[in-house]
C-alpha cells in the first residue's frame, strides 16, 4: 500500500541489507548489560545485581557500584523491537500463545521506519519462526500542516490534541484526522475538518432527537410513500455496506469515512427521515418506527470504528440494552443483494424534488403553494409508474398532482430528470431567453459527459479488466446521457419556435 517511489525504496532496502550499528551518542536503546571489574566481565540485569555477583566472584564484600564500569555500547531500540511480533505475546516462553497469534493480520506504522523496524521484524520472523510476522503492512503518511511542513515542536506548528478535543470532541478530532488522511499520502492537517466532524456529530445527535420524539401507533404503514422510502433505504444501506467493505479491504479508510458521512448526512438525514417523518400532531406507524431504529443501529455499527464515542452513546439511547450488549461488540451487518433499479428511481425522484425547490426559489414561490407536476410519456419506465413516488413528491415538494402527459404543458416550466422530461406549472411569466441560455449550457455539459463515457468504453483495457458490473454501469450512464441529450435538444427547439 505504497506509492511507486516508496515501494522502489522499500524493495531496494530489502534486497541490499547490510550490517549496521549505531553508537550510543547518535541513538537511544538498551545499554549492553555487561559490567567490567578489573579484567573480568560480569553480566547482570541491573547494577545492583552486578555488584552482588562481583562480591561473590572475587570474595570481596567491599566492592562498590562505583568500582564497576558498564559497557558503553548499546543494543539500539530496533534490535529489541524487531522481535516485537514474537515477544509481545511472551512467544518464546509460551508456545501455545504464539501459535495462536503468530502471524498477525496487519501492521500499521509510518513509512519512515520501513528499514529500521518493518524489514527487521520480517527478518526476525523468518529467522525465529520461519514465517513472515504479518500478512499486510499499512503505512500511514506523515502529519503535516497546510504548508506541507512536518509538524515539530521547534516550528510550533503542532496542535494541542487535548485542546482540540475540548473544542471539537474526541470523535470530531478523529473525523478530522481521518478525513485528511488519504491512503499512501501525507496528512495535511486542517482544523476545519475537526469542526466538520463536530458538526457531523451534532447532525447525528439531532437525528436521534427527531426520531425519539416521534409517537408510534398501529402496525401498518400510513402510506405507500413510506413503504417506498423504507425499501429504498434498505437497498441504499446495502450499497454503502458493499462500498465500505471494499474500501476497508483496500485500506482506503479516508474514502470509507467520507462515503459513510455522505450517506448519513444526505441519504439518511436529508431524505429518508424527511420522507417518513410524520406531520405535526400525527403518529408514525409502529413498523416504520422500528425500521427507522433498526437503520439507526446499523449506521452506528458502520460508523463505530471511526467515531466510537457518539455511536456507543446513541446505541444505548435507541433502545434499552442488556448489560454487555454494546455497539462495540455488536454483530456487523450482513451484506445482501440490493435493487439497483430502485436506487436509480429514487435518485430520479430526488433530482425532481431538488429541481422543483430550485424553481420555487428562483421565482420566489412559497413552499406552501402546491404546484401541478407532469411528466412526458415515454417508452422508458419512469417514476410515474412506481407506487409511492407521487406520495413522496407531494410530501417533499408540495406537488398538488403528478400526471403523465402526451405533450408539454403550454405554461409549464420544463426540466430534465435522468431520462424523462418534466413540466412544473408555475404561476409566473416564462423568460424564453433565459431558458434558451440554460438549455444550451445543459446540452454542452451533456455532450461533454457523453464524450467522457464513450472514451472510457472505447478503452479495451478498461472494458476487459474492470468488473462487469462497473462496465455495465458505465454503459447505463451512456444510455441515460444520450436520452437526456435528445430531450434537451428537443426542448431547445421548442423554445426557439416560441421566440
Amino acid at each position: 500500500f505504497l506509492p511507486d517511489h516508496m515501494r522502489n525504496t522499500y524493495n531496494h532496502w530489502m534486497e541490499n541489507i547490510k550490517d549496521w550499528c549505531i553508537s550510543r551518542q547518535l541513538w537511544w536503546g538498551h545499554q549492553i548489560p555487561a559490567y567490567y571489574y578489573l579484567d573480568e566481565i560480569i553480566v547482570a540485569e541491573t547494577l545492583e545485581e552486578a555488584v552482588h555477583l562481583a562480591r561473590i566472584q572475587f570474595n570481596n564484600p567491599s566492592i562498590l557500584a562505583s568500582d564497576l564500569k558498564q559497557d558503553e555500547d548499546v543494543l539500539d531500540t530496533w534490535f529489541s523491537s524487531w522481535l516485537w511480533p514474537i515477544s509481545v505475546f511472551d512467544g518464546f516462553n509460551n508456545q501455545k500463545e504464539i501459535d495462536y497469534y503468530y502471524p498477525t493480520a496487519v501492521l500499521v506504522t509510518g513509512w519512515d521506519i520501513i528499514f529500521l523496524w518493518v524489514a527487521r521484524m520480517i527478518m526476525a520472523g523468518y529467522e525465529w519462526r520461519n514465517e513472515k510476522p504479518f500478512e499486510k503492512v499499512y503505512f500511514t503518511g506523515m502529519v503535516r500542516d497546510k504548508q506541507r511542513r512536518k509538524m515539530s515542536k521547534s516550528l510550533g506548528n503542532s496542535p494541542d490534541a487535548l485542546k482540540l478535543m475540548e473544542e471539537y470532541g474526541a470523535d470530531g478530532v478523529r473525523f478530522g484526522m481521518l478525513a485528511c488522511a488519504p491512503a499512501g499520502g501525507d496528512l495535511l492537517f486542517d482544523e476545519k475538518l475537526c469542526e466538520q466532524g463536530r458538526n457531523f456529530a451534532n447532525k447525528i445527535w439531532n437525528a436521534l432527537r427527531l426520531v425519539k420524539g416521534w409517537q408510534s401507533s398501529g402496525g401498518i404503514l400510513n402510506q405507500s410513500g413510506e413503504e417506498l422510502a423504507i425499501s429504498w433505504m434498505e437497498s441504499r444501506f446495502q450499497e454503502v455496506l458493499k462500498e465500505t467493505h471494499q474500501q476497508m479491504e483496500d485500506f482506503r479508510l479516508s474514502e470509507s469515512l467520507k462515503n459513510i458521512y455522505s450517506f448519513v448526512w444526505e441519504d439518511f438525514c436529508g431524505f429518508y427521515l424527511e420522507a417518513v417523518k410524520p406531520k405535526n400532531g400525527h403518529d408514525v406507524s409502529h413498523y416504520c418506527y422500528e425500521k427507522t431504529l433498526s437503520f439507526f443501529e446499523q449506521i452506528c455499527i458502520l460508523l463505530h470504528p471511526y467515531m466510537p464515542f457518539i455511536t456507543e452513546e446513541i446505541w444505548h439511547l435507541l433502545r434499552v440494552r442488556e448489560k454487555g450488549k454494546d455497539c462495540i461488540n455488536a454483530k456487523y451487518p450482513l451484506q445482501t443483494d440490493f435493487d439497483m433499479d430502485l436506487l436509480q428511481s429514487i435518485t430520479e425522484t430526488r433530482s425532481v424534488i431538488t429541481q422543483i425547490r430550485e424553481l420555487r426559489n428562483k421565482h420566489q414561490l412559497k413552499m406552501n403553494l402546491a404546484l401541478p407536476l407532469a411528466v412526458l410519456k415515454s417508452d422508458i419506465k419512469g417514476i410515474y409508474q412506481m407506487e409511492g413516488a407521487s406520495e413522496l413528491l407531494i410530501k417533499l415538494a408540495n406537488v398538488s398532482e403528478f400526471v403523465e402527459v402526451d405533450s408539454g404543458m403550454e405554461h409549464g416550466q420544463s426540466f430534465m430528470g435522468m431520462r424523462h422530461k418534466y413540466f412544473l406549472d408555475l404561476p409566473v411569466h416564462q423568460n424564453i431567453g433565459e431558458e434558451v441560455e440554460k438549455l444550451t449550457k445543459e446540452i454542452e455539459y451533456s455532450k461533454g459527459f457523453i464524450q467522457s463515457i464513450q472514451k472510457k468504453l472505447e478503452n479495451e483495457r478498461f472494458v476487459e479488466s474492470a468488473p462487469k458490473e462497473l462496465v455495465e454501469k458505465e454503459r447505463k450512464k451512456l444510455e441515460d446521457g444520450l436520452t437526456r441529450l435528445g430531450a434537451l435538444e428537443e426542448s431547445l427547439a421548442q423554445m426557439h419556435r416560441k421566440q
